[in-house]
Formats: structure tokens, C-alpha cells, sequence
């Protein structure tokens, strides 16, 4: 297998699916907004370690059940849509994400539960990683580090994007912007919860 091709290819793929809107990224921007990119590096770190987790049960679990059982992958859906709904209300629900304590408004156990059920993992395991490289540890390793190598520096993207709307100058935006955060989630929401029920 060509090595350059295969981190070409993962990082070129992931680069598109992580620069979408998405609950990780949303949560990211959230905790930008809140205390600022510097003090979310530990849930960026949280995000790669969820990521890490999630491709791999996709990858050389999931994947083969759901050929066998796919009921599985309706009800991980169902699973994300939920814990989703419950992170749109908690985030809604607040006058503004910012407070004087500096408090982070997402933590690191919220970050991570939503990274193991994005439906982005899915796409990671299934598309962006070819076949191959769950053939032997070695490259699947290779495979894992070309996608953190790229997933890291976006991460860090988001959390500064917080950072800049909440230094905007309109005190409207940011009374808005956790209702915004909370549309988002919930839409994502919807959209996983929609396929069950076709």
C-alpha cells in the first residue's frame, strides 16, 4: 500500500468532513466561545481520543455487525439523536454562554460522549479510511495519525471561530448565540432521528 496516497487521502477527506458544522464542532466553538481556544486544548484532546475510539469500533466492529444485524446502526442513530436533544436544551436554556467565572459551558465527559456518537466516526471508518488498513495494526496506525494530524488543527479552528464571535461588538449576537448552538444540535437531531422513521 502506498503511504503517501493512503495520508493524502484520509487527510484530504477528512479535512472536508470535519470543516462541516457538526455536534464536535459545535461544542468546540461553544467552549471557544465560553473561556477562549487556549483552555479548550483539553477537549480537543478529548475530541481526538473519541475519535480514535469511535473509528475503531466503526471500523473493525460495527461495520461487520451491522451486515449481519442492522438494526444496530438505527439505534446508535437513535442514541446520538437523544443525547443530541439533551445538549441542545442544556445549552438553549442559557442566557449566554460566557459568564464572569469563566466556567466552561461543555465538558470534557459531554465532549467525548458526543464524538463516540457522531455520525461523522461513521463516515471516517466506512469512506475516508479504505478497506486496507484494518488489515494489520501497522497501517491502521499509519491511517490514525494522518487523520489526528488534520483533525487537531481544525479542532482548534472551531474553538477559535467561538473566540471570535463572542468578541463581537453586537451584545445581541451574544445573547443569541447559545440559542443558535442549541438550533444547530437539535437539527442534527432531527436529521438522525428522520431516517429511523422512514
Amino acid at each position: 500500500m502506498d503511504f503517501i496516497n493512503v495520508f493524502l487521502n484520509i487527510t484530504t477527506g477528512a479535512s472536508l468532513i470535519l470543516l462541516m458544522p457538526g455536534p464536535t464542532n459545535t461544542l468546540l466553538m461553544t467552549s471557544g466561545y465560553t473561556c477562549g481556544p487556549a483552555r479548550t486544548l483539553p477537549l480537543i484532546a478529548t475530541e481526538a481520543l473519541g475519535y480514535s475510539i469511535a473509528i475503531s469500533v466503526w471500523g473493525f466492529v460495527l461495520i461487520a455487525l451491522s451486515e449481519r444485524y442492522s438494526g444496530i446502526g438505527t439505534a446508535v442513530r437513535l442514541l446520538c439523536a437523544a443525547y443530541l436533544a439533551f445538549l441542545a436544551c442544556r445549552i438553549a436554556s442559557m442566557k449566554q454562554l460566557a459568564s464572569e467565572s469563566h466556567r466552561p459551558a461543555v465538558s470534557s465527559r459531554s465532549l467525548l460522549t458526543a464524538t463516540l456518537l457522531n455520525p461523522k466516526a461513521l463516515l471516517f471508518a466506512s469512506v475516508v479510511f479504505p478497506r486496507e488498513v484494518y488489515d494489520t495494526a501497522e497501517l491502521y496506525s499509519w491511517a490514525l495519525l494522518s487523520f489526528l494530524l488534520i483533525a487537531v488543527p481544525i479542532g482548534f479552528a472551531w474553538a477559535w471561530l467561538g473566540q471570535v464571535v463572542r468578541t463581537a461588538p453586537s451584545h445581541a449576537m451574544q445573547r443569541w448565540v447559545p440559542k443558535l448552538i442549541g438550533l444547530s444540535l437539535l437539527s442534527f437531531s432531527l436529521y438522525l432521528t428522520y431516517p429511523a422513521f422512514k
